[in-house]
Parts: structure tokens; sequence; C-alpha cells
């Protein structure tokens, strides 16, 4: 398990194993005009609704609690730069709780920071893609980001229909 690659760089490297797996969740995205320069913000209401329902944890087995709040979403939130990466956000609570675990990192960036990163094939708005989020894990599990990209490997988009 690399850790030291970016979040898309796993991914693709692990595409074969993605792609053989079943989809672990299904999502229904809305249009996003990304020409909005306030296009950001017009989301945070839906992500933190979303993730309020959900009591703002996901719970694995192996790992235990990960926290989503409105923190993590809004840090998150400041690196996401295209519409297919806002939409995963609504599946990001699957692909921890039914992922795989890419890789696990005991001192991220040189920080002293533990990172776990976890993988599963999704679909939204009947488009599938690889999605791998990271968690990172210090007196408490907690997400800090995403990423998706097509099965072949290469920028996933909504307008792939």
């Amino acid at each position: 398990m690399n850790s030291e690659k970016s979040i898309k760089d796993q991914i693709r490297e692990n595409a074969h194993i993605l792609n053989a797996m079943e989809v672990v969740g299904i999502a229904k995205a809305p249009r996003i005009d990304m020409s909005n320069p306030r296009w950001k913000s017009s989301i945070k209401k839906d992500l933190f609704s979303f993730y309020n329902k959900l009591g703002n944890i996901v719970t694995r087995s192996d790992i235990g609690d990960i926290i989503i709040n409105d923190r993590q979403l809004s840090n998150a939130l400041r690196y996401v730069d295209t519409e297919g990466e806002a939409a995963a956000f609504f599946v990001a609570n699957n692909v921890i709780k039914r992922g795989i675990i890419l890789s696990m990192n005991m001192n991220h960036k040189n920080r002293s920071l533990k990172t776990i990163t976890f993988a599963a094939p999704v679909e939204i708005n009947n488009i599938r893609g690889n999605v791998a989020v990271v968690v990172k894990s210090a007196d408490k599990n907690r997400y800090k980001a995403h990423r998706i990209l097509t099965p072949d490997g290469n920028l996933f988009s909504l307008d792939k229909i």
C-alpha cells in the first residue's frame, strides 16, 4: 500500500480492483453552475443537511466512527474544482462505510498525522465512477477529502450521458 501517492494516483493504480467491485452508493446530483463564483456556497446547505441527517458520523466495524460534520465538509469543499467532485460528496459516506482500504499512512506529508484512504465504485446520475476518500485519524477519525475518476482513470464528468 503506497500511501505517499496522490488520491487520484491511488485510484488509477487500483482501478482493476475497483472496477471489479459492486457499486457501493448511488446518487442523483443536481447540476451545478460552475461559472457562478458562489457555487460552493450554494451547495453547502444541501451538504450540511445531508450529513446532519446521518448524524454527522459514518461507522465502520474495523475503524470505528468517522466524523463528517460541517467543518470537515467546508474544509474539503475548498479543494473541490469540478462538478463531479462536488457530486461525489453525496456518496462519500458509502465509500467510507463499504469501500476497501487502499492505504494507511502513519506520517501523512511528514506531519505526524495518520490517514486512511478508502475507495469504491459509485454511480452518480447513472454514471459509474471510482471514489477515494481520505480520513485523518488523530484523537478521532475525521473525513478529510475525496476524489472521483472514471473507471478508466480520467476526469469524472456528469456530462457523459
